[in-house]
């Protein structure tokens, strides 16, 4: 597999804190210790073929109860920490731009190159070594344009990318008029895509696409939001936009979108499924469903807040979907689910969810 920066460096901090979860790994330890005695040989058995069947069983549900008491916001933190450290920690600016150096901003504009020197006076703490391919032979760097206003002309509410689009990674510089207000460094790794809507304060919203993992049958895409406050741009929601886990790379398979239906107000359409493999190691659906979400702009907080109407998607069930550690969160928020499969009349989804269970309380116990 192939990772980006921001995910290597950051995979750490998501990884569970089991100085919470002590005391229950000792509980789940025991709960699943297999009961054998001794043969005549001395081999350790079970005391018959029928009853390990009827053991595993009742001791993976047990292991299934335990986890589904647990109190799911211990994992909260950890499993959100990478996202919002990259929403949150972008970089504030302040900077005004002589009205000299506006116009030949614009100039230059028009053919999506400008010298280094102008460069330096204009977008502050910038490095683009890595970032444009013709730096420094022609001394010239590639800029791109994205307006928020109705026209392009207007200047009011603008971004200017540092690089070309075929680059994984760019500087996007946020301006006010003459005033470069921020600059987000964002991963993107498959081209910068920037959208703007206004939303029900008549505020300009703009948002893009961050990609914080990536590789074969495994991909993270996030969708960062930020507001126009006056000169300032300030967060306004993080939300996942697409995220893939195929077997073999976890206990199970997982899959999310979300698509914007409409911004005013902001509502998204989510498909997702989960998986499980039976006893032949065929896929077989778990959780397969689809929902919509309104966010609604909350005025106290300043920020996009989701309407979670049915018990299909919540804040916790969106957060299994991180490429995390999140196995226990996955089974405590489905619990439900869980119970629910084991007294199904499928005997195939049955053992497939018994095989997950087994195969978690391997990997947990070590």
């Amino acid at each position: 597999m192939n990772f980006n920066p921001l995910c290597e460096k950051s995979r750490q901090t998501i990884t569970l804190n089991w100085a919470w979860l002590g005391c229950w790994c000792l509980v789940l330890i025991g709960l699943f210790g297999c009961k054998q005695h001794a043969d005549g040989n001395g081999a350790s058995i079970t005391q018959t073929e029928s009853a390990k069947t009827i053991v595993s069983e009742r001791e993976l549900e047990e292991l299934l109860d335990a986890v589904g008491k647990l109190q799911p916001q211990i994992w909260v933190n950890d499993l959100s920490r990478m996202v919002d450290s990259t929403f949150m920690n972008q970089t504030n600016l302040n900077h005004t731009v002589s009205t000299s150096d506006f116009e030949a901003l614009k100039v230059a504009l028009q053919s999506n190159k400008i010298s280094y020197e102008l460069a330096e006076t204009i977008f502050p703490n910038l490095h683009v070594a890595a970032l444009d391919p013709d730096y420094p032979q022609e001394r010239k760097i590639h800029i791109q344009l994205y307006s928020f206003d109705k026209e392009k002309s207007d200047f009011k509410h603008f971004a200017i990318a540092i690089g070309q689009d075929i680059v994984s990674q760019n500087l996007l510089y946020f301006f006010h008029e003459n005033k470069v207000i921020a600059c987000h460094d964002i991963y993107h790794r498959y081209g910068l895509e920037i959208q703007h809507f206004r939303n029900e304060l008549n505020e300009t919203i703009v948002y893009y696409k961050v990609n914080f993992e990536s590789g074969t049958g495994i991909w993270w895409h996030q969708f960062n939001f930020y507001r126009y406050e006056n000169d300032e741009l300030k967060p306004a929601l993080t939300e996942l936009q697409n995220i893939n886990q195929q077997f073999p790379w976890n206990l199970r398979a997982f899959w999310i979108e979300s698509t914007i239906l409409s911004s005013n107000p902001l509502t998204f359409k989510f498909v997702f499924n989960n998986q499980f493999t039976d006893s032949l190691g065929n896929p077989m659906d778990f959780i397969n469903d689809s929902t919509m979400v309104t966010y609604y702009f909350n005025r106290t907080t300043k920020m996009y807040e989701p309407d979670f109407k049915d018990d299909k998607l919540s804040r916790l069930k969106l957060l299994t979907y991180y490429l995390a550690d999140n196995e226990l969160l996955f089974v405590n928020v489905y619990y439900d689910v869980f119970k629910k499969a084991l007294k199904s009349q499928n005997r195939l989804l049955k053992q497939a969810v018994l095989n997950y269970l087994a195969e978690l309380k391997r990997t947990q116990n070590g």
